[in-house]
Order: structure tokens, then sequence, then C-alpha cells
């Protein structure tokens, strides 16, 4: 595919980096600095210039676009470079990213006929929310074709029993893969579960939720007090995102007039601690080392890990933390702390998720981008509809397939109805295989 990309910042640098792999990309910014960056490390063409400006693009080389993804930090320069591209030349998708979540809920995006938009803190709030719902859940994924859910349960089990992946499966939940020491892998049945194991489950929210108390006996089996480090705008939705949950909430930040935007926009419904310095006897002075669960959602992944770390001295075992820097990732899962995607990250999988998936397939990533997972609903249209179900000759895959709620294997399906959704799963490496097997069945 032909595919610019206006900003070449975090996202910007990261979505082109990846891309460029299988795709011709342009990447537009006003950084001479940012562009050279690029050119140096990665084959891609650069084109210097505000978005936002029509001049930018008048010496185009090109007459189509597959795709246009404006990815700068101002909302406004995101939103004009897509009219003025359209009036430029022929472009096929438009994705963008936003922070304001009101054109969400506005035609703005329609009558810009603009396809996919990310809304950054919208997205990290909700997986904060799924989080809360699954107490002892270290990640949660929700999907648009079914009510079965992907949630990661870390094993910490104080008698230490060892059972098979098989002891784990049962009707409604099956185990999609395993991260061990870092590493994801497709499990077989036989496999025993070690101590720390981090288990992927795909199913029902409730027959997932019996398992996790099975294993892992030291997280809260329910949240009731809640402490978030940051008043900024991201720890603010977050708040309020967890608000109709009847939950005790105190938000913790140093910025006066964070805490002060904090208590305007959140109407005083949480208790907001503005402190004059960063310290460690926070937890005792103002009762936080009896919260549930702790959030440090900082810009800063730094100081996340710290405030994370103290939260695990004072004895609080679910402790999440916003995660701004990939580098970062690894040390915060090592070090037990529950990791969401910040803004940025999460942008950057959203749209690369929205890229792979289409109006047939929709593809989702996990555990850090080791894990991808495909799904396909089979529909009137679909060439295969009433034929034997076909297993994927890819290895080390997990397949099933959904049909009226309940998860049967290929075998156990028969024919294929509409109706029935297809799940495809494996380690990343294996995504360009799959996808291309998925969508021409």
């Amino acid at each position: 595919m032909n595919i610019m990309i206006a900003g070449a910042g975090t996202v910007g640098y990261s979505l082109a980096q990846t891309l460029s792999r299988k795709h011709n990309i342009i990447v537009v910014d006003k950084n001479m600095y940012s562009l050279s960056r690029l050119e140096e490390s990665i084959d891609i063409l650069t084109l210097h210039g505000n978005i936002d400006d029509p001049k930018t693009f008048q010496n185009l080389h090109t007459h189509e676009l597959d795709l246009f993804i404006a990815v700068t930090d101002s909302d406004e320069a995101n939103l004009i470079s897509t009219l003025i591209i359209d009036d430029v030349i022929k472009v096929k998708k438009k994705i963008i990213r936003l922070k304001n979540s009101y054109f969400s809920k506005s035609s703005v995006l329609e009558k810009l006929n603009i396809d996919d938009a990310i809304f950054l803190d919208d997205l990290t709030a909700e997986k904060f929310e799924a989080l809360f719902d699954h107490a002892k859940a270290n990640n949660v994924k929700r999907f648009s074709h079914t009510d079965h859910q992907l949630v990661s349960i870390r094993v910490a089990c104080d008698q230490g029993v060892k059972r098979s992946v098989a002891d784990l499966t049962k009707i409604n939940v099956q185990v999609l893969g395993i991260e061990r020491e870092r590493q994801y892998f497709v499990p077989s049945s036989s496999e025993i579960i070690q101590p720390s194991d981090l288990i992927y489950f795909f199913g029902k929210r409730e027959a997932i939720e019996t398992l996790s108390f099975l294993l892992n006996t030291i997280m809260p089996a329910k949240i009731k007090k809640v402490a978030i480090f940051g008043a900024n705008p991201l720890a603010q939705k977050i708040a309020e995102t967890l608000l109709s949950k009847n939950l005790d909430i105190k938000m913790i930040d140093k910025d006066r007039e964070a805490c002060r935007e904090a208590s305007e926009n959140l109407q005083d419904r949480i208790s907001i601690i503005n402190v004059a310095y960063d310290e460690h006897h926070l937890f005792e002075d103002e009762g936080l080392k009896n919260a549930d669960m702790v959030i440090a959602a900082g810009a800063n992944d730094e100081k996340n890990i710290v405030k994370c770390i103290e939260a695990k001295e004072y004895g609080v075992e679910k402790v999440l933390a916003i995660n701004n820097d990939r580098a970062y990732y690894n040390l915060m899962h090592t070090l037990g702390i529950v990791v969401v995607r910040g803004s940025k990250i999460g942008a950057y999988y959203a749209i690369l998720e929205k890229i792979s998936s289409t109006a047939v397939v929709t593809e989702r990533h996990f555990c850090g981008g080791q894990g991808v997972i495909f799904m396909r609903k089979v529909d009137s249209t679909a060439t295969f509809l009433g034929k034997e179900t076909i297993h994927c000759t890819i290895e080390q895959c997990f397949m099933c397939l959904l049909r009226e709620d309940e998860i049967l294997t290929l075998d156990d399906a028969g024919v294929f109805q509409e109706g029935d959704i297809l799940v495809v799963s494996a380690h990343a490496k294996k995504e360009e295989k799959i996808q291309k097997w998925i969508v021409t069945l």
C-alpha cells in the first residue's frame, strides 16, 4: 500500500518503522531533525512542512494514497490535514488520532469522511475499567463480535499446585497462550503450568473469573478503594470511568493547577490530595496503604514504577502503571506491575490493528505485541459456508470456533454455519501467514 503518515513523533516514527517493512511510506512533519532521523534508519520518503498548510502537499509525486494517517499532538492540525489531503489527491482511507473525546459524539468525523479515529485517553481509560471488572487480571481484551474475552492471569497460588493446560480447559474457557520468562508461546494440552506463568484465557468472563480465584490467591477478590497518582487529563479520565463503580477514589498530585482542574471536572466526587513533596510517607499519612488498587498514571515511566514499588512495599498487591515508553514495558512486567499502554503506545497498536483488520477479519495484538489473535465471522456471503471446517496448517496456532456462545474445536463443529466466529491465535511472528490464510478462506 501507499501510506502517508502526518507526524514524525513517537507514534508516527513507530508506525513508519513497522509499516515500511511491507508498504511504501511517506512521512510529513515540520521538524527536520525528526525527518532526518527517520531517513537515516528507515527506507522511506519524507516531506518537510506543516501538515495543516496546503503548500506542503503541492509537490506530491503521487496521484493516489491507500491510507492517510494523522498522528500529530494537535487535534486541529490532524483534522485540517484530512481536508487538505482530500483536496490534493485521492485517498482511499483516513485514520486520525485525537485527544478531545467531543469529536466521538459529534458528526465532524463523518462530514470529513474520516474512516477511523483513535481517542487516546478514552482508549486507555476503557482498559482500566476492564481491569477493574476482572480484579485478578493482568490484561483484558474485549471484542465487538462476541462477549468472549481474552484475559491474562498471573499464577500466584499459595499452595503452588501445578496443573496442566488440560486441567484449566473448561466448556467456556480455553488456554490460548502462556508467557513464561518474558517469552510467549501456544502450549499443548499436556503443558504443566509453572509458578509466575502469565496465562491467557479465552472465554466467558464468569468462567475465567472462577479460574482466576484458583490460580491467584494474592490479588484482591474485589476492588473497593483506589489511589491514583496523577491528576493529568488521562488520570481524570480514568477516575471518571471508575466513578460508576461506587468506589472510594483518592487522586494525588504535586501540581496545584492539575488538582484544581481535576476537582472542577470531577465535581468533588473523589478525594483530591495536593501534596507539596512526593514523599514515601504519603501511604501512611493519607491511608493509601489501605487501597485495593494503586494506579500510577503519570507521564514519566520511572516515577510510575517507583510509586508501584512503594505501594507493594506497603502491601498493595494490585498495582497498575501507565507505560509511556515501550523500553520500560519488560521492566514493569518483571516487577509484577500490571502494565497499561499509555496513550501514545496505545494509539500505535490501535492503528496497526485497524490497518490489519478488514471488513471481514478483526486482528488484535496482546502480550506486549508478542501475541496476535484473529477473528472472522461467517456471514451469508462466505464462500466456505456449509463446508467442512478447515484446520490452519501453520504450526503452534490456537484455533476454535464460537457458535451460539459456545467454544467448539474445529473437529466438533462439523461444517461452517452462518454466525460462526473462527478464532485463530499465535505468536506475532506468524501474523502475516495467519492473516493471509484466514482472509483467503
